[in-house]
C-alpha cells in the first residue's frame, strides 16, 4: 500500500538516477514532445517559425546536455581541494536514504574536524562507473585523489534486514615519486591498512548507530588515502600533516579503552585492527613531520622547520637526523645553547654518530677551543667509510658560511680543507691546508693544528712526492 512516506522516499530513489544517461533522455524528452507536437506541423505552412522554434529548442537541449554534464560530474574542471567523488549505486529506496544520510553525516564530520574547506566531496551519477578499468580511465582523466563507486545493495541476513556498504571500491591516485621509487607495493599495503576489518552493514534495528560507523569508515579511508598520498609530496605536506593529525586523534578517542595484549610465552603481540592503524598513522605522520622539518631547513625556514621537527621529538626523542635537524635550527635562530643541547643528546644515543662529531667540531671553533675542534675532526675523519657525502658537502657549504660571516678565523680553512682532502678532492683540500698553515703562522692558538698537519697529515705527502721524483 502506497503512503506519502513510501511516495516520498520512492522519489528520493529516483532522484539520483537525473545523473545517468536515462536521466538526461527523461530531461529530453518533454523538450521532444513539444517539437513533435508544436514546431513539426509549423514545417511547411510556417517554415520560418519552424527554423526558428527547432533552433531554439536544440540550443535549450544542447544546454542542458551541458548542464547535465557538469552536474553528473562527467566533465569536473580543476580545483584546488582534493577531490573525492563517489559514485553509488542504490538498488532500492531504502539502500538511497542509508547512502544519502552516511554522506551527509560524512560532511558534519569533515566539517566538525576543520577538514570540509580542503575536501571537495562531488556525487556523480551511478552509472559513471562500473568496472575497475573504467574507474581508473576516469580518476585519470580528471586528476582525482579518491573514487568510491559500487553498488549499496539491501536486503535479509540472518532474518535481519540489512543495507550492505561492502561492495564499495577504492579507486585512489598513486604519486609518481612513490611509482619511480619502486614502493608501490608498499603504499597499496598501506591503504590497505585503512580497508580490511571493517564493519559495512547497516541494520534496520539499528540503523542510526549503523550510519554513523558507515560515515567514520568513509571519512577515515578518505583521511587515510589523502593523507598518505600527499605526505609524499613536499608542495602538498603541510595540508597532509592537518590531515594525518585529525585521523590520529579520531582513532586515538576511539581506542582510548583498547590495549595491546603481549603474549611472551608465544613472542607476539595482539591488538585490534584500530589500534594498529592508529600505529601506522603516527608512524606515517613522524616521518612527515621530519621530512618536512628537513626540508624546511635546506629551504632555510628554520622557525617552521623547528615547529615540525619539535613535534616529531615530542613522540619520538632519540631519532638523530631531528636532533641533528633541531641543532641547526637553533643555530640560525641564534640559540646557539639549545644547539649545542640537541647535539649533546645525539651523543647520548651515539658518541660517534658522524652529525655529532661534526657538529662538536664545529663548536670546538666558535668557542675558539680549537684541540677539541681538531680532536672530533680527527674523530670524524677516522670514520671516513661510514660517513655520508652529501653530509660532507652540506658541512663544507656551512663552513664556507660561516667563513664569510668571520673572514679573521682561518680555522675555517682548516676544516673546510681537511674535509675537501678526505672526502671530495685531495689536491684542492691540500691548497687549502697549506694555505692556513701560510695564515696561521705564529698564532700560537693554532699550534695543534698546525702540528698535526706538519707532521702527520701533509708530512706523509711530501715524502711520498720525494719517493716519486727519485
Amino acid at each position: 500500500m502506497l503512503t506519502p512516506k513510501s511516495i516520498i522516499d520512492y522519489i528520493t530513489y529516483l532522484l539520483p538516477f537525473r545523473k545517468t544517461k536515462w536521466g538526461l533522455l527523461v530531461i529530453l524528452f518533454p523538450l521532444l514532445v513539444v517539437w513533435i507536437l508544436h514546431v513539426f506541423p509549423l514545417y511547411k505552412p510556417e517554415i520560418n517559425q519552424f527554423k526558428l522554434w527547432s533552433y531554439a529548442l536544440l540550443c535549450t537541449s544542447l544546454i542542458l546536455f551541458v548542464i547535465w554534464l557538469f552536474h553528473s560530474k562527467r566533465i569536473i574542471l580543476g580545483n584546488k581541494n582534493y577531490i573525492v567523488v563517489l559514485s553509488l549505486k542504490a538498488t532500492d529506496p531504502r539502500s538511497n536514504k542509508y547512502i544519502q544520510t552516511a554522506i551527509s553525516m560524512l560532511k558534519t564530520e569533515l566539517d566538525r574536524l576543520g577538514l570540509s574547506g580542503k575536501f571537495k566531496i562531488l556525487m556523480a551519477g551511478p552509472d559513471i562507473v562500473n568496472t575497475i578499468e573504467g574507474a581508473h580511465k576516469y580518476r585519470e582523466h580528471f586528476d582525482i585523489d579518491l573514487l568510491i563507486w559500487g553498488e549499496v545493495f539491501s536486503g535479509k541476513k540472518d532474518e535481519k534486514e540489512l543495507c550492505d556498504f561492502k561492495r564499495l571500491f577504492f579507486t585512489y591516485k598513486i604519486p609518481p615519486q612513490v611509482i619511480l621509487s619502486d614502493l608501490t607495493n608498499l603504499f597499496k599495503s598501506d591503504i590497505n591498512i585503512a580497508l580490511v576489518n571493517r564493519d559495512w552493514n547497516v541494520y534496520e534495528f539499528n540503523s542510526l548507530p549503523d550510519l554513523e560507523k558507515i560515515s567514520t569508515n568513509l571519512g577515515e579511508v578518505i583521511m587515510f588515502v589523502l593523507g598518505v598520498i600527499y605526505c609524499q609530496s613536499k608542495d602538498y605536506a603541510e595540508d597532509s600533516i592537518v590531515i594525518l593529525e585529525n585521523l590520529f586523534k579520531v582513532l586515538s578517542d576511539r581506542t582510548q579503552n583498547e590495549k595491546v595484549t603481549v603474549s611472551p610465552e608465544n613472542n607476539t603481540l595482539t591488538m585490534s585492527s584500530g589500534v594498529f592503524r592508529k600505529a601506522r598513522v603516527l608512524s606515517i605522520l613522524l616521518n612527515a613531520y621530519k621530512n618536512l622539518g628537513l626540508h624546511l631547513n635546506e629551504r632555510r625556514n628554520y622557525s617552521k622547520a623547528r615547529f615540525y621537527l619539535e613535534k616529531h621529538l615530542s613522540y619520538e626523542k632519540r631519532n638523530i637526523p631531528v636532533l641533528g635537524g633541531l641543532a641547526l635550527c637553533f643555530f640560525f635562530l641564534g640559540d646557539y645553547e639549545a644547539a649545542k643541547k640537541h647535539t649533546e643528546e645525539i651523543g647520548k644515543i651515539d658518541k660517534h654518530n658522524q652529525i655529532y662529531l661534526i657538529n662538536r667540531a664545529f663548536f670546538g671553533i666558535w668557542e675558539k677551543n680549537y684541540p677539541s675542534a681538531l680532536h672530533f675532526y680527527k674523530e670524524f675523519i677516522k670514520r671516513e667509510r661510514k660517513i655520508t657525502k652529501d653530509v660532507v658537502v652540506s658541512v663544507i657549504s656551512f663552513l664556507d658560511q660561516r667563513k664569510g660571516n668571520d673572514s679573521k678565523e682561518i680555522a675555517y680553512d682548516f676544516a673546510i680543507g681537511l674535509l675537501d682532502y678526505h672526502f671530495i678532492q685531495k689536491t684542492t683540500g691540500e691548497k687549502e691546508l697549506r694555505k692556513f698553515l701560510k695564515l696561521s703562522k705564529g698564532k700560537q692558538e693554532y699550534k695543534e693544528m698546525i702540528d698535526f698537519l706538519q707532521n702527520d697529515l701533509l708530512k706523509g705527502r711530501k715524502e711520498k712526492k720525494r719517493r716519486n721524483k727519485k
